[in-house]
């Protein structure tokens, strides 16, 4: 092989590297910049401050932080009773410059990824900063933890109705009490079909007003169903079902086999 082909045999593998080089670089900063994950993720290295151990406030952020810290320890105290300890660690994101919530995806919701380890991460506007709410995500952040863990694919393992009738269990308003549920469903007589609420697409299609009058909205009725399934199912058959549950999932076992023989 002459001198030249072998330098041009070099020069070709070092564009070959810049190459990769340039679209990983681009493809990284692409899913931080624009995707509601990835902003997630690199919140700590925007204009935000970690107010507490991963608990994170936006620096134009005006109302009261050290209220909502003491919101979020209470929520936390909350849901770490239910569960008996809490194994997650979320990232807890607070927000309320509606350019950076865009951003982030949502103002009230739970965002997670297991390659096996599970990162979840909450992001929570103002108008949702109450005990109620932050414990619903905060448990279904623990939820994630403890079925997703080890996992390298999280889709399908739960339905959505299970996810969300679980985090339930720990947010007390009243719109999603029993009362709602004998209103929504005129006593029992119109409770929609579990396997026709198992995936996002099913559970969150429709409006979301929290309102009544006299007419029941899509999305709030399909929470108050879960809601109510997921307590019957705990009082029959005990919290200490439900973790075990959990782990039966998270070592391969069938989510429908195992909840339905119980």
């Amino acid at each position: 092989m002459g001198q030249v082909e072998k330098r041009n045999r070099i020069k070709k593998r070092y564009i070959i590297i810049i190459i990769a080089v340039v679209i990983i670089v681009t493809v990284v900063f692409a899913f931080a910049q624009f995707s509601a994950f990835g902003y997630r993720m690199t919140v700590p290295l925007r204009s935000f401050t970690e107010v507490s151990p991963n608990v994170y406030i936006h620096n134009d952020f005006t109302k009261d932080k050290d209220g909502a810290v003491k919101l979020i320890k209470e929520a936390r105290a909350r849901v770490a009773d239910f569960f008996g300890e809490l194994e997650s660690n979320p990232t807890i994101i607070i927000c309320d410059d509606k350019n950076t919530i865009a951003k982030l995806g949502g103002d009230h919701d739970t965002t997670t990824t297991a390659i096996f380890k599970v990162y979840s991460y909450i992001s929570l506007s103002s108008e949702f900063l109450n005990v109620d709410v932050i414990a619903h995500e905060l448990t279904h952040a623990e939820t994630h933890f403890r079925v997703f863990s080890g996992r390298i694919w999280k889709q399908g393992l739960i339905p959505v109705w299970f996810d969300e009738g679980v985090a339930l269990q720990n947010d007390y308003r009243e719109r999603y009490n029993e009362a709602a549920w004998n209103y929504v469903t005129d006593n029992g007589n119109n409770v929609i079909a579990l396997g026709d609420i198992d995936t996002a697409e099913e559970f969150y299609v429709g409006k979301s007003e929290e309102t009544y009058d006299g007419e029941v909205l899509e999305r709030r009725y399909r929470y108050i169903v879960s809601r109510y399934e997921v307590n019957c199912w705990i009082e029959n058959n005990g919290l200490d079902a439900l973790l075990n549950l959990f782990d039966k999932v998270n070592r391969g076992d069938d989510f429908n086999s195992s909840y339905f023989a119980e």
